[in-house]
Order: structure tokens, then sequence, then C-alpha cells
């Protein structure tokens, strides 16, 4: 009986263990937006306002110095928006991942998904790999239908005949 009674127990702790706090995560999310709000329909969300790991800004700097180093733009678009030339974004809404095929989240990471509409009539989604660092919540990733930041940074990089070093911050 004390058996069933302690595996009856841990379940229920189990059960009651919080999942990992995605409040913070979901507020940088939402203060990205705000941000993409601000430029949409001028010019694209610049990549240093997107709160990343420092390995996702190097790598993504380095791609950058190897795009311009081939004449290249590294991505011709907004990553957060997920568009080129778009002009309007509403309907916001920030939570976790949806769809037929979730992508797992890596230990200690939390992937958020947000969903909006652009240009008034153009259903879009974007999904976030989030990890926390000691500045807080950063964006690890980031993923939309074909297409995985990393990735993409990587493939610059593998393609490129030299090294590329991260350009300075301002």
């Amino acid at each position: 009986m004390k058996r069933i009674f302690v595996a009856a127990f841990a379940l229920v702790a189990a059960a009651c263990t919080p999942q990992p706090e995605t409040s913070e995560a979901e507020a940088v999310i939402r203060d990205l937006y705000a941000t993409v709000e601000e430029h949409i329909g001028r010019i694209s969300t610049p990549l240093d306002a997107i709160p990343m790991t420092d390995e996702l800004a190097s790598l993504t700097s380095r791609a950058q110095v190897a795009a311009l180093a081939r004449n290249e733009p590294f991505i011709e678009g907004d990553i957060a928006a997920n568009c080129q030339d778009c002009t309007s974004i509403s309907g916001l809404e920030i939570g976790p991942q949806t769809g037929p095929e979730p992508v797992p989240a890596a230990e200690g990471h939390v992937m958020l998904e947000a969903r909006f509409t652009l240009n008034g009539n153009e259903p879009r989604a974007v999904l976030y790999d989030m990890v926390e660092t000691p500045q807080g919540w950063r964006i690890d990733n980031i993923l939309t239908e074909g297409f995985n930041l990393r990735t993409e940074s990587q493939s610059y990089l593998d393609d490129a005949a030299e090294p590329a070093e991260e350009i300075p911050a301002p």
C-alpha cells in the first residue's frame, strides 16, 4: 500500500511541477514585434534589434560579412515579419507552437510561435527557439516555413572562401 501511495504522490508531484516560465520569453518576442511595427513598410527590422544569444549573433554577423564579401545581401526581407516589402502587421498572437509537426525544443529551450497577419490578408507564423541566458531570454534560432536562420547563416560561412570575422558592434 505504501508503494502505491508513493507512486501516486510522485505522479501528482510531477504533474504539479511548474513548466519553464515563458511569460518573460513571450515579453521579449512582444518587444521585438513592437520594433517590427516601428519599421514595417519602411525598412526591414535590423538584425541587431533582434535579441539573439551571443552564439547566434556571432554566427549571423559572420554570415553578413561573408555575404558582403560576395556582394550579396545576407537576407532579403524582414526575418521577424517573415516577409519582403510588407506594409502592415496585425493580429499578433504569441504562444506555444501550433501545427501538425511541432519542432522539439532542446533541453533548457522553449519554442514560441508568433502568429500574425501581413498586409491585411496574409497569415504568417514565425517560430522562435528561446533560451534563458544571464542577460535574460534570448532568441537562439528563428524558423519559418522553409527557413532556418542558423542553417542559412552557416551556409554562407561554408560557401565563403575565407573565414569571416564578426562585424564590430557600433
